[in-house]
């Protein structure tokens, strides 16, 4: 991914979450989308992306930025062993001896696709089911959870360490299946009500996915930086301490419609989003 829109520029970026989590074309199908925040973790996500289209016959996007793309670390190259995979019992090795097989997209039949697509539909739920993988970093009793992806994920651990220094309870959780999106996690840490802050380099796309995530449980924030620009982890910390309730001798105490949580003083060329919050916070 890079800075766009159009031909933009060769800054990371992270602007094309919607484009391979929602799909490219007509149809209702999904892409498996695996967001590697390291050079190793892209090497290791690789095979794993061959594995799963193996075993569930569809695209698999493994989704990196231009930070990633250019990044020198060491590597270790240790080919993991592959998951049993399925037999291809579709693959057209010719027909002698056997009933002629056909791979096709077209069907014209009246309901043929409709049942076609319902099974779709039941691979794309066990996908939801059985490959959600996600990173969930100081998450425990914290009163501020940061949810990134990729490299800005890489930034919000640091400022989540700094933080945490200075005392203020923030964790970070870091979806690496971008769709299959780890919802479920997220929603059981909004249960325990704390405030979820999304950081983005781009205008707010995975935060879509948050807020269906928290479904309301709690206030979900943004802070991002498009058109190829990176937050660092001060500007980071800046924003958690602004959020930060124990650092301020404050606490959430109920919901209030009227209250409104504010992301004050954002670098020039940050967004900042104030987003409704159903809280009340008194000092």
């Amino acid at each position: 991914m890079r800075g766009g829109p159009g031909l933009g520029n060769i800054a990371p970026a992270q602007g094309d979450y919607f484009q391979a989590t929602r799909g490219g074309g007509h149809g209702d199908y999904r892409t498996v989308v695996l967001g590697p925040s390291s050079v190793q973790e892209m090497a290791d996500c690789m095979p794993l992306a061959f594995d799963l289209a193996d075993q569930y016959r569809m695209p698999v996007v493994v989704l990196a930025d231009g930070i990633l793309g250019q990044m020198m670390e060491p590597v270790v190259l240790d080919r993991k062993p592959c998951r049993q995979l399925p037999p291809k019992d579709w693959a057209l090795t010719g027909a002698k001896g056997r009933k002629q097989k056909i791979v096709r997209s077209l069907w014209l039949g009246e309901g043929v696709l409709e049942e076609l697509n319902n099974k779709l539909q039941a691979k794309y739920q066990q996908i939801q089911r059985d490959e959600v993988l996600c990173e969930q970093y100081m998450v425990e009793a914290a009163e501020i959870v940061v949810v990134a992806y990729g490299v800005a994920a890489r930034i919000v651990r640091g400022a989540v360490n700094k933080a945490r220094e200075d005392g203020i309870s923030v964790g970070l959780i870091r979806p690496v299946t971008l769709w299959p999106f780890p919802a479920e996690q997220i929603r059981r840490t909004a249960d325990e009500f704390p405030i979820f802050l999304t950081v983005e380099m781009s205008s707010g796309q995975m935060l879509e996915d948050v807020r269906l995530a928290v479904a309301g449980k709690a206030p979900v924030l943004f802070y991002g930086r498009p058109g190829g620009s990176v937050p660092n982890v001060d500007e980071i910390l800046g924003v958690i301490r602004q959020l930060c309730i124990s650092a301020k001798k404050q606490k959430v105490v109920g919901y209030a419609k009227k209250s409104s949580f504010e992301i004050r003083n954002a670098k020039p060329g940050a967004v900042a989003l104030d987003q409704k919050a159903k809280s009340e916070i008194v000092k």
